[in-house]
């Protein structure tokens, strides 16, 4: 039941517009972000904090386990990953950027690069090539990877929880100074979830791409981490070893030989596909992998 929600997740992703143009809106980030607001100024920032983030996900816990068994179970399943996937709607602006650096639209390009690269101390318009394709590599890990990660371990109640732990990490305490103890923690643990989904996707983009070229870089590097975004220190080595591998594993002819903002959309673009496939492949061969864990019976 698993595998065929993460395949119909995928499907309406890739192929339905409507979806990608109601995700766009990025509601559900919105909506949470108001809820804990109104809470806030009813019950206090930290009871507030606890119930958007708990009382959701241990409902669906206490209801489906770590599994979603049933027609019931099946559809709440696809409802959960539909409304915690993608929250920037990165698939359709990866598209757009291949799409505009193809026909040579600079203007199309540095608007998704806003896109791409918000919440990042990089320039969107100084961002080089190999920035911008590192940065589609993460987004992919980080949007897609994390979310069905813990789908598969811990159900929908795991997606949730990680995905909502992630958004309450970023939203400040109304009306206070300095970070609650509370939040400081969910920040932690956001870190903590990253870390043991990042060398599963690592080496899927070992498979997907050049194995060796990957391998030779395998290390954590924190400061390319913190460089997309990452605050946390566990977290930050994780994403900086996705940036590393991500860029190693793409073989394509002068994939190195375009890397600054000033060379030609139509030579950037390669790069960019490359990313844009990596990404792809390396999905795939996570679906296999759980399509082989559920045959033997490890995954329900």
């Amino acid at each position: 039941m698993k595998l065929l929600a993460l395949v119909l997740v995928i499907a309406f992703d890739r192929f339905l517009e409507f979806f990608q143009q109601w995700r766009a809106d990025c509601w559900p980030h919105r909506v949470t972000t108001e809820i804990f607001e109104t809470l806030s100024g009813m019950v206090g920032s930290t009871a507030a904090r606890l119930l958007v983030w708990l009382l959701v996900p241990a409902v669906l816990f206490v209801w489906l386990g770590f599994g979603s068994d049933g027609i019931i179970g099946w559809l709440v399943a696809v409802l959960v990953l539909l409304l915690v996937i993608t929250p920037r709607n990165t698939s359709e602006i990866n598209r757009q950027l291949l799409d505009a650096a193809a026909q040579e639209d600079r203007e199309t390009v540095e608007s998704a690069r806003r896109v791409l690269f918000q919440g990042t101390s990089i320039d969107p318009a100084k961002a080089t090539t190999r920035q911008t394709g590192e940065r589609i590599i993460v987004l992919a890990f980080s949007e897609w990877f994390l979310v069905l990660f813990w789908f598969v371990l811990a159900g929908p109640a795991g997606a949730l929880l990680y995905r909502l732990t992630e958004w309450l990490a970023e939203i400040p305490d109304p009306e206070e100074q300095e970070m609650s103890r509370l939040r400081s923690w969910q920040r932690r643990l956001h870190a903590i979830l990253v870390v043991p989904a990042a060398p599963v996707y690592t080496v899927l983009m070992l498979l997907a791409g050049s194995f060796q070229r990957g391998l030779n870089v395998w290390r954590g590097d924190e400061a390319l981490g913190r460089e997309h975004g990452a605050i946390d220190p566990w977290e930050a080595a994780s994403i900086g070893l996705i940036a590393r591998v991500g860029h190693a594993v793409i073989d394509v002819e002068r994939a190195d030989e375009c890397l600054d903002e000033a060379a030609c959309l139509a030579d950037q673009r390669i790069w960019y596909r490359a990313a844009h496939a990596i990404v792809l492949r390396a999905l795939l061969f996570g679906l296999a992998l759980v399509a082989i864990l559920t045959m033997i019976g490890w995954i329900p």
